[in-house]
């Protein structure tokens, strides 16, 4: 038999099972199936025995079939509002990717780092971390990985298996997750968070207000992968005169920017401007849900004949389907274990153990959970999905400002360094064969520590003082 097929099967059988189990009396029977859809969840997304989408649309399915939720209901997660938003990424990143504007800024940064090592593998990283802003950070870690190898190419001519070629590659990953967090367009946790304050708590966060509190946190984050990474792999060479004759040349060979681009570039600073508008709706007749009308306004803009910059055809393959349906069932996910109760009866047991805690504890303990459950579910939309709706939860019962645990949870849930199969930014950096498993892991792990320290330090300093 198929090794998947096993896999399904055997799933399926340890998922009934569970729902048999002596759980606690408030555990309804709604509830259990709620855990074992969870359960298949996790160990499909983990293993892939099936597409990761397809995953997705079987927590719909089964939720439905189950009567978790109506199935009109759940199905209507995968048009859920903040799927207009990574549309607009989407389409955003196919236009910069048309004009090769992606990579140029990609090149512009590295550039300006000088010839030493370290500082160019920071140049890399940064340049990720950029992009992975304003295009998934699957894209970003794809346009800059090339830069990356042919960069290690110029220092060493078979790069494989030295420090360099790991502190590069793993570094490219780590900074496209880290980077994703710092505004809505990223990656899934972020639109997700935002999406669970708005059903769950009644709480609608702009993109702006988002940005506010995430870019300094990537600010600091970024250069804190890059000490790691290049301390427990240091570069064998410490310069490499001539290395960056490679990037400007590069650089030179773009040329100037054209109207073509200029064109690309201004509609973008629209889009921004545009997102950045949403507080302004005390003063300004904006509609409520601004940020996904915006994103809306943004995609039409991008299409539009004369005045758009790429056409439909062109749009539709960079749009990522799968990541869309992904999203929305993850939040079918995250919605079933709050309609079953599953949420607040972990919110009480946590509530219960944190009662008397200070505010640092109670973010420590959803921080460090949260960033360690990413190796269990291998999924940044599953983690968030789980866990957001259970940090807004605790923080009702704890009366804490639902924004700020939310907001824990939802970065956390992107500090995905530990395994490969983590986020596909590690996937495709590990296809590479620059490092080994463990090599990952070795680093992830102090890594993990050191972000959910500093996210700590950020939540009861910075944070609490805009809350």
């Amino acid at each position: 038999m198929e090794k998947n097929l096993k896999i399904i099967i055997l799933t399926f059988i340890i998922a009934a099972i569970v729902t048999q189990l002596p759980f606690p009396e408030a555990f309804t029977p709604s509830a259990r199936i709620m855990i074992a859809i969870t359960l298949i969840a996790a160990v499909f997304w983990v293993t892939e025995c099936i597409p990761i989408p397809v995953t997705a649309l079987l927590v719909i399915l089964l939720q439905g079939l189950f009567q978790i939720q109506s199935f009109p209901k759940v199905f209507s997660y995968i048009a859920h509002p903040v799927n207009a938003l990574l549309i607009a990424g989407f389409i955003i990143a196919a236009s910069l990717k048309k004009y090769k504007l992606d990579k140029r800024i990609g090149l512009q940064f590295v550039s300006m780092m000088g010839e030493k090592t370290t500082h160019t593998i920071f140049g890399v990283m940064a340049a990720t971390a950029f992009l992975s802003m304003w295009i998934s950070n699957t894209a970003a870690a794809a346009i800059m990985l090339p830069i990356g190898v042919g960069i290690l190419g110029k220092w060493k001519e078979s790069p494989k298996g030295t420090n360099m070629g790991k502190a590069m590659i793993i570094g490219i990953a780590f900074a496209a997750n880290i980077g994703g967090i710092a505004t809505p367009l990223g990656t899934p946790p972020v639109p997700i968070t935002i999406a669970f304050l708005d059903s769950l708590a009644g709480i609608k966060l702009s993109f702006l207000d988002w940005v506010v509190r995430a870019v300094p946190l990537v600010i600091i984050l970024v250069p804190l992968a890059w000490k790691v990474i290049t301390s427990i792999y240091k570069p064998e060479i410490e310069r490499v005169t001539g290395g960056m004759e490679k990037i400007k040349q590069e650089l030179s060979e773009m040329g100037k920017l054209t109207k073509k681009q200029m064109h690309a570039l201004i509609l973008f600073a629209v889009a921004i401007i545009l997102w950045f508008l949403d507080p302004l709706r005390i003063i300004l007749p904006i509609p409520t849900n601004w940020m996904y009308i915006a994103s809306l306004l943004i995609a039409i803009m991008y299409l539009l004949p004369s005045i758009g910059v790429v056409t439909w055809k062109e749009a539709k393959k960079e749009i990522g389907w799968g990541i869309l349906i992904l999203v929305g069932g993850g939040l079918a996910l995250g919605s079933g274990l709050e309609a079953t109760g599953v949420v607040s009866i972990i919110a009480g047991y946590m509530q219960t153990l944190l009662i008397h805690s200070e505010l640092i504890v109670v973010i420590a303990a959803v921080a460090l959970i949260t960033a360690f459950s990413i190796t269990f579910f291998s999924s940044l939309t599953a983690t968030s999905s789980t866990f957001v709706p259970i940090a807004i939860a605790l923080a009702f019962a704890l009366k804490i400002d639902p924004v700020l645990l939310a907001m824990v949870a939802g970065a956390a849930a992107c500090f995905a360094f530990l395994l490969p199969a983590n986020t596909p930014p590690n996937a495709i950096a590990y296809k590479n064969g620059f490092f080994k498993t463990h090599e990952m892991t070795k680093v992830g792990l102090l890594l993990t520590v050191l972000c959910v320290g500093i996210l700590i330090a950020t939540a009861i300093s910075y944070w609490a003082i805009l809350f």
